[in-house]
């Protein structure tokens, strides 16, 4: 089973992004099911209800991943990532496998807005952002709207698009404020964007500069500050000469941070959150939303400690991370994210059509997901990785890079590959 380059060496997350993704299908099913006709007051139902945490867990972890090799550039006097190289990998990574869903789920089931007169707004990732008037196509139909969970995907782009900015503004306050640790100043400074956001999301607006805020690295702000901060602190360990307290218990009992971010979300779950109709997607109270969005983010970053180190532990969590089957499902994970969405569309229209009983919630759950990861294995094979691999050995930036390896090695030593997923 191939395991990319770019994730030897957190080889754990990529089973992280497999429940992520996993759990928003889940709450995309329930919806379709569960809280079709409803809210849905029960222990099960609650826990239904907030399955969409995936989400921050997507933020945290590309927020890790990409900013990791800027700062440890940044700390170790290396150069840091070439930004030619870097966004084209971006873009292969996630703009055509997009497209090619996008476009044939417009066919089948037959998600709307693609071919419409609006149709650069899908395929640009502007559907978030209040620069076009609605033609109609997706008037009363919101769930057949292009590929609704596509919104968290504009999200990280526009953070792939400010990314560079925030690592050079970051090292910018590094060297001109002074302390024993470059921690410090570092972490300081991602917090003013975590905390910055939390008032965000207390409203929902609709329209002007602040839904194109709201739908921002500002507006999700907290969930990317903690992946960021989580990049520090790992750069910051690794170059210790001492092992941190709390760095060896994490790694040897990887339950602490893990029980603790089920047991927050239980909580949250059973006693502060409840399951609001339908009518109210995404199943939030605006009042109680930003408590959500604190806990949220902080079970994510509790989850993904374990993974980021002693990520070659045995104990039973990191064992299940390690399992083949986890490996591989975040392998396609992103056709997972991609495709779950229209394949639930088509497999309630075939229970409509009375192929199965699409209605409940098992039969619907145990088909579509059969269905997803089909397509999802299909996308990375057939596409996704052989637009990697050709942008590996096509890419003019990294083929310069190539020609100048030797001039540099004779000056600096060995120049090192870091590749981000």
């Amino acid at each position: 089973m191939e395991v990319p380059a770019s994730h030897l060496r957190f080889p754990l997350f990529d089973s992280l992004r497999a429940l992520a993704a996993i759990s928003v299908f889940v709450f995309h099913v329930a919806l379709a099911t569960v809280f079709l006709g409803g809210p849905v007051y029960s222990v099960p139902g609650a826990l239904l209800a907030h399955l969409n945490i995936g989400v921050p867990f997507f933020f945290l972890l590309s927020a890790f991943l990409l900013y990791r090799p800027f700062v440890a550039a940044r700390i170790e006097g290396r150069e840091r990532p070439g930004l030619g190289d870097w966004a084209q990998r971006r873009f292969l990574r996630i703009v055509p496998a997009y497209w090619a869903v996008l476009t044939i789920t417009a066919v089948i089931p037959g998600m709307y807005g693609a071919f419409s007169g609006n149709w650069w707004v899908y395929y640009g990732l502007f559907q978030n952002f209040p620069i076009y008037s609605p033609a109609g196509e997706c008037a009363g139909y919101t769930y057949r709207c292009a590929v609704p969970p596509a919104w968290s995907l504009a999200v990280e782009i526009f953070f792939y698009a400010m990314l560079p900015l925030i690592a050079l503004g970051l090292a910018w306050v590094g060297k001109r404020i002074r302390t024993r640790s470059w921690l410090v100043p570092e972490l300081a400074m991602i917090a003013v964007l975590g905390l910055a956001s939390i008032p965000l999301q207390t409203t929902s607006p609709m329209g002007g500069i602040l839904q194109v805020i709201h739908f921002s690295p500002i507006g999700f702000g907290l969930w990317f500050a903690l992946g960021l901060g989580l990049a520090s602190v790992s750069v910051w360990v690794q170059h210790e000469r001492w092992e941190p307290s709390w760095v060896w218990a994490i790694k040897i009992n990887p339950w602490i941070p893990v029980g603790l971010g089920v047991g927050l979300y239980l909580f949250m779950s059973l006693f502060v959150l409840v399951p609001y109709p339908l009518a109210t997607f995404p199943l939030r109270d605006l009042g109680l939303y930003p408590f959500e969005f604190v806990a949220f983010g902080i079970i994510a970053l509790l989850v993904m400690l374990p993974a980021t180190f002693g990520d070659d532990g045995l104990d039973r969590f990191r064992s299940f991370l390690r399992h083949g089957v986890m490996t591989w499902l975040g392998l396609i994970s992103y056709g997972i994210f991609l495709w779950h969405f229209p394949v639930i569309i088509l497999m309630h229209d075939l229970g409509v059509d009375g192929w199965w009983p699409a209605m409940d919630f098992p039969v619907l759950l145990i088909t579509s997901f059969a269905v997803t990861v089909a397509c999802a294995a299909a996308s990375y094979y057939a596409l996704e990785r052989p637009i990697m691999r050709w942008g590996r050995e096509h890419s003019p930036w990294r083929a310069r890079r190539r020609a100048d390896a030797p001039a540099l090695r004779a000056v600096t030593g060995p120049v090192p590959d870091a590749r981000a997923d």
